[in-house]
């Protein structure tokens, strides 16, 4: 289908690479608390699978209470354009790479020299929001 010169499948070949986790054309069904549609801008918590061929299953977390208050594990101490650093519980940090969109404009060379430069940055103290923890 995907191999075809119609306007969908071109689109999808366009955008396959900046969208590697998307599955076209399946079947979603919901199993949440409360009948009707969900409101623009809420989210469900629940779990999803694939339980067939193109079909997918989520079933809404049973729960009253929404996972607002749960506590990050190792959150963001710095949120970069090429790399963020995060805070393990025992107050030591490390660098994580963001995942590039390389083009004619950022090679995997470029995209390496300028995640070193921030990390630069990041080790000289010039990022704002980066602090040892006291």
């Amino acid at each position: 289908m995907f191999s075809s010169n119609s306007p969908f499948a071109r689109g999808y070949r366009q955008h396959q690479s900046v969208y590697p986790n998307t599955e076209p054309c399946v079947d979603l069904k919901l199993l949440t608390r409360e009948p009707g549609r969900i409101p623009l801008g809420n989210y469900l918590d629940g779990v999803i699978t694939r339980d067939a061929e193109d079909h997918f299953l989520f079933i809404e977390n049973a729960t009253n209470k929404k996972r607002n208050d749960v506590q990050k594990r190792n959150p963001h101490v710095y949120e970069g354009v090429y790399i963020n650093i995060n805070r393990k519980p025992d107050g030591t940090l490390y660098p994580t790479f963001n995942r590039p969109q390389f083009n004619e404009q950022l090679s995997f060379l470029e995209f390496c020299r300028r995640a070193a430069e921030e990390l630069i940055l990041v080790a000289s103290g010039f990022a704002t929001g980066l602090g040892e923890e006291k």
